[in-house]
């Protein structure tokens, strides 16, 4: 995610270059056909690695914002000091892939008639500074929202966005899916208030079984479960649209179509293995080849480059040992492009982009016989430095932890250890006091488990206790959005850094 902050800041001064050069307004004067009184922006609200900005709005008016890193204010024209802008907006507008920690101003202008025509004047100029989400979380029961119905045990939370793949709403259709006991479903637009599917066949496991895992990438969702259960919405031959969770125009959203499909093509011989985990090598990187793979049962990997189709690898030597976590390494680490964790303190790895070949032990040297249930990495860079500024990058390392509280580290994905100064709350520990369900990766690792545990740490090894005000609940699956611009704001603010789902039907919302 930090390398694609990066990426986006450079871009979007770009833009704003083009866009200055090709006289497509955004001057800072009045007159023309497109002139209209300076608007008032109301609040500029930082989350993590992004901004939420609010303002009245005058019909037949569009918006344009602009911003720049500095504590200074924005002034826009031809010698004004706006670094971006993004076109045609809506409140509230969500601004992201920007760096926790630094300051940003903020301003808007108005465009009557042609949106892309002459500016008016711009609005008052409001500061924010974007900081790490995970030391403040909300129930659903607290959030103003509506908690998912009949208080299941959900094992899974994906956060689909489909920006730049699909163009469906300018290509901003974003939902949250939680998956879970006796095939249950759920949508949510916000993360807050929650609408269950309509059950979906395809999707319930038989006997009973529960679904246990859920992803989004490549405009795919893919869902997977017990006793072979495996389903997939989204930009496949059988579903061309791409629309699998349905959109209706602005502001009126509804949950989900019908549009959930098995699988066309499985290997042979299969059988009905129960399906633990599910990830992507989507994390706005496009040159990579789309890839999903799926881990379960006594050693069960599957991929698919279209969610629809899906071999097992070849070339590859995995124990039947029962997998619980895996993750694809966005961060630059050596030797392996996907991880995946599982019964015994297993770990196994390949090096192929696409997993579909080579699978293989990673460990040269463990030092835990526990369940492994989560695994996640940091970006590859050595951490840069800004006097008065937090560090933005921290040194490459692999995270996985799991039962008994055990928590391993490695820099090559090969060793494997508790870290020497694993501390929590500042006191010295060899293992968290509970079991841990899952771990993520965004701007900082967040570790989730039982009895509501929540911890979250910069460097993989000093972590920080978090009050998840999620009662005795376990905690199973944690989700984010992709740090993308949320174009028009049609799809309303994303508040919320991190949705975390467990037991109860609980979702908590750590911003």
């Amino acid at each position: 995610m930090l390398k694609r902050q990066w990426s986006g800041m450079l871009a979007a001064a770009c833009a704003a270059l083009i866009i200055s050069g090709c006289g497509g307004g955004g001057g800072g004067g009045s007159g023309g056909s497109g002139a209209a009184p300076p608007p008032v922006l109301a609040s500029a609200v930082p989350g993590d690695g992004q901004v939420t900005l609010t303002w009245n709005t005058s019909p037949g008016l569009y918006y344009w914002v602009w911003w720049i890193q500095s504590t200074l204010g924005v002034t826009i024209g031809p010698s004004g000091n706006a670094v971006g802008s993004e076109v045609n907006t809506m409140p509230p507008f969500v601004m992201s892939s920007l760096l926790n920690g630094l300051p940003y101003s903020f301003a808007i202008n108005s465009h009557a008639g042609d949106p892309n025509g002459p500016g008016g004047g711009q609005s008052n100029s409001l500061p924010a500074t974007p900081r790490y989400a995970g030391n403040n979380w909300v129930p659903c029961t607290a959030s103003g929202g509506t908690c998912p119905p009949g208080a299941p045990t959900l094992y899974g939370v994906s956060f689909g966005d489909n920006a730049g793949l699909l163009g469906q709403d300018n290509g901003s259709l974003r939902f949250y899916l939680a998956v879970g006991s006796g095939g249950s479903m759920f949508t949510s637009v916000d993360s807050r208030t929650w609408t269950p599917l309509p059950p979906q066949p395809v999707c319930t496991p038989p006997a009973g079984g529960a679904l246990r895992a859920t992803d989004y990438g490549w405009g795919v969702y893919v869902v997977v479960g017990d006793n072979g259960t495996l389903c997939f919405s989204g930009l496949s031959p059988l579903n061309p649209t791409g629309i699998g969770l349905a959109y209706a125009a602005p502001p009126t959203y509804t949950a989900a179509n019908a549009n959930w499909y098995a699988p066309t093509t499985l290997p042979p011989n299969l059988g009905t293995p129960n399906y633990y985990a599910v990830t992507t090598n989507q994390n706005g990187w496009a040159a990579l080849a789309g890839a999903h793979v799926v881990v379960g049962s006594k050693g069960t990997i599957l991929w698919s480059g279209d969610g629809e189709n899906w071999a097992a690898p070849i070339g590859s030597s995995i124990p039947a040992n029962d997998l619980y976590g895996v993750a694809f390494n966005f961060c630059g680490l050596a030797f392996w492009s996907w991880v995946s964790v599982g019964a015994n303190g297993n770990i196994i790895a390949t090096p192929d982009l696409n997993g579909a070949t080579s699978w293989t032990n990673a460990c040269i040297k463990t030092t835990t016989t526990q369940n492994l249930r989560g695994v996640a990495c940091t970006p590859n860079s050595m951490p840069v430095l800004i006097p008065g500024y937090p560090p933005l990058f921290f040194l490459p390392l692999w995270v996985a932890a799991g039962d008994g509280g055990v928590l391993l580290n490695s820099i090559d994905g090969m060793n494997w250890t508790t870290p020497t100064n694993f501390t929590i709350d500042n006191v010295h520990v060899t293992a968290f006091p509970v079991g841990i369900r899952a771990l993520n990766f965004g701007t900082q690792f967040v570790a989730i488990g039982d009895s509501g545990a929540i911890f979250t740490s910069f460097d993989g090894a000093t972590w920080n206790s978090q009050v998840s005000n999620a009662g005795n609940n376990t905690l199973n699956a944690i989700t984010q959005p992709q740090g993308t611009t949320i174009p028009n704001g049609f799809m309303g603010a994303v508040p919320y850094g991190y949705t975390v789902v467990g037991s109860g039907g609980i979702t908590t919302l750590g911003r």
